[in-house]
């Protein structure tokens, strides 16, 4: 399978929240998400079909002082690195 980036997936929710999320669907009936935590993103798998039932653990990214370094309700300076971390996190998940 091509290796994800942060550009195959795509933002979902409030922009400047912690409602949000990134998503990218799979051929074969799974969707990755990237959702937002207190603590950078949680990586999750879920069944794409009408179930939407999670696939395995959550794995979170665990960004020391990502909330200390919040701008704003939603943006940390470490966002990128969380995400970074995330896409990382997703291709080991679907290998």
């Amino acid at each position: 399978m091509k290796k994800l980036t942060i550009g195959s997936f795509k933002r979902h929710g409030v922009t400047g929240s912690l409602g949000h999320y990134f998503s990218h669907f799979i051929v074969d009936g799974r969707e990755v998400c990237l959702e937002s935590c207190f603590s950078g993103y949680c990586v999750a798998i879920y069944d794409a079909t009408e179930n939407q039932e999670i696939i395995g653990d959550k794995t979170c990214t665990n960004i020391e002082g990502y909330m200390d370094a919040c701008i704003t309700p939603g943006f940390s300076m470490l966002n990128g690195e969380a995400l970074e971390k995330a896409v990382a996190i997703a291709n080991e998940k679907l290998n």
